[in-house]
């Protein structure tokens, strides 16, 4: 009985270090506010989704290799209210792998959706003047490479006495699959504007 009451300790202490924290913003929500600022207006974002290959999980990326959001990417755009404020300010303290910051479904209702093009590039029409977030997550196929020793070169003068060793290293390539988020705040400062922009 004691054998298993220490493996079921075990398995619930190894649950819940693998648990994942979730944490929502407090402050108040004001949907009259998001939905004037979402109202239509004369200005519009366009703009193009592209990612690079970042180097994280012993992964190095080729350097330079821009990818482009694939046909219908979804590109979501946020007004900036003081609950997203919060939300971002959270976001970027608390989240990590154990960590997620969400906002509350209400929230998450106000806003507007585009989606990409061939060519990566969206656009949102009629808006009025203020602040807004737009990210996007973008999935992409990549080449990474490592090295790996594959030998050793050997040294020796001119009598045939062995000096000392090197390795030999090879570099081998291989394809993976990731997803990067892309994000920008843009702001409109009068009726009528047309932005132009990179995530």
């Amino acid at each position: 009985m004691k054998k298993i009451s220490t493996l079921l300790l075990l398995v619930l202490t190894f649950i819940l270090t693998q648990a994942q924290n979730t944490y929502y913003p407090q402050v108040f929500f004001d949907k009259k506010m998001a939905r004037e600022m979402l109202s239509f207006g004369n200005s519009t974002i366009e703009g193009v989704a592209s990612t690079k290959q970042k180097g994280k999980f012993g992964i190095k990326p080729l350097l330079g290799e821009k990818h482009y959001a694939p046909k219908g990417t979804v590109v979501m755009l946020f007004p900036v209210t003081p609950y997203f404020d919060e939300f971002y300010s959270m976001r970027r303290k608390y989240e990590n792998k154990k960590t997620t910051v969400y906002m509350s479904e209400d929230a998450f209702k106000y806003r507007l959706e585009a989606l990409t093009d061939d060519y990566g590039r969206f656009k949102f029409e009629k808006l009025k003047p203020g602040k807004y977030y737009i990210e996007t997550i973008i999935n992409f196929t990549a080449t990474g490479s490592y090295q790996q020793q594959t030998g050793r070169s050997d040294a020796y003068n001119a009598y045939g006495g062995y000096l000392y060793s090197s390795p030999i290293y090879q570099t081998f390539f291989y394809g993976y699959s990731a997803a990067n988020r892309e994000s920008k705040f843009v702001e409109i400062k009068q009726e009528g504007e047309l932005k132009e922009i990179s995530l």
